[in-house]
């Protein structure tokens, strides 16, 4: 991308990641539009910022609204050049603890908002020659563990969208790259949180609210060394300079840890089953 500041757009920008990788980008001087389902939700001294266009969107609307948000936001500042697919949440229990309407809403909010933001988003980019899309996975989206069959499930799917999408726009000069967290010391454990996003207890099963609640406060990551990792993938710089950034960039400890155990069993699963695989062909 040849301009020097860029416009972002960031969801989920009132708390957690979002907020700060909005004040870090600008901190820089960039332009970020904004989002969360209410303005009140943003804090007084980023509505009182002339660089950040602050928008209410749920990350749920259709994609009509969607991509009428993407276009105005566009036609306000001419460019776009960053888009940061942050909003999200996870909902906890095991497959018997969630209901079909939990897991669809699930959906809605971790997938299919990301693909309306991205299908809305890469138009632009495309015509620009250029544009980066960061999708906020997590280390649950590499290795799904127990617990949260349906919030995996939901990253998973995100990161298979995102890995088909990268090769289908490099050639653009758009890059995306799937930023897989960790536990990081954020809200997103918070009981406020964990309450409204814990399935029924089913006897037997572990109890991930439970656990989850012993970690609040003490996750492992820190969530400014975190941003500033997401910034330096966008600008190129920092860890980033003088090398290419990877499609998958995680995050935390944890995150790598995770990603050790998948490929771990990936190889395994490739030497237990290279002789069935290849059985069938012709």
């Amino acid at each position: 991308m040849s301009a020097t500041k860029f416009v972002w757009f960031i969801t989920g920008a009132n708390s957690g990641f979002g907020l700060l990788l909005t004040q870090l980008a600008l901190s820089h001087g960039h332009t970020v539009v904004a989002t969360a389902r209410s303005l009140s939700k943003f804090p007084r001294p980023l509505r009182e910022n002339p660089d950040a266009d602050l928008i209410e969107l749920q990350i749920t609307a259709s994609g009509t609204e969607i991509t009428a948000a993407v276009d105005a936001a566009m036609a306000r500042h001419g460019r776009l050049d960053v888009l940061v697919n942050n909003a999200g949440f996870g909902h906890m229990g095991a497959l018997e603890e969630v209901t079909e309407a939990e897991a669809r809403y699930q959906f809605d909010v971790n997938f299919f908002g990301p693909f309306n933001l991205a299908r809305a988003a890469v138009p632009h980019m495309r015509r620009q020659g250029s544009g980066v899309v960061v999708q906020v996975s997590s280390g649950a989206g590499i290795w799904a563990g127990q617990g949260a069959p349906v919030y995996a499930a939901s990253k998973f799917a995100l990161e298979g969208l995102s890995e088909a999408l990268a090769g289908e726009v490099r050639g653009f000069g758009i890059r995306v790259h799937l930023v897989e967290p960790g536990i990081f010391r954020t809200e997103f454990l918070a009981p406020t949180a964990r309450g409204q996003n814990v399935g029924g207890k089913v006897d037997g099963y572990i109890d991930i609210g439970g656990i989850l609640a012993g970690m609040h406060g003490k996750q492992p990551g820190d969530p400014k060394k975190g941003v500033e990792r997401m910034f330096e993938i966008v600008m190129g710089t920092g860890l980033a300079k003088g090398k290419e950034w990877d499609v998958r960039v995680p995050l935390g400890s944890d995150a790598f840890w995770m990603l050790e155990q998948k490929v771990n069993s990936l190889v395994e699963t490739k030497e237990k089953m290279k002789n069935i695989a290849v059985s069938t062909d012709f």
